[in-house]
């Protein structure tokens, strides 16, 4: 499925994104390789590389009447201190 990349991703801002989505209902765990399970059965996984300063999210299943851009848009409101994806 869909697949984006975050560059220039420091360690606190991994934290304030678990926090910040969290208020969405979605709770990324800790680690820097996991899954996540969100609200309407959308999953996806999360991959954080500190050393490159790179976060790579991927949707890996959702249900057919949830776009990818609904999902994307709540996973960036969440993610508004970081850069765009490249």
């Amino acid at each position: 499925m869909d697949k984006k990349t975050f560059s220039g991703i420091k360690r606190a801002d991994v934290d304030k994104l678990r926090n910040d989505l969290g208020k969405f209902g979605i709770k990324i765990p800790e680690g820097d390789d996991v899954e996540v399970a969100g609200p309407l059965g959308v999953k996806m996984h999360v991959t954080y590389s500190e050393s490159d300063e790179q976060l790579d999210l991927a949707i890996i299943d959702k249900p057919s009447f949830v776009t990818e851009s609904q999902i994307w848009r709540v996973v960036e409101s969440g993610a508004g201190g970081l850069n765009g994806p490249s």
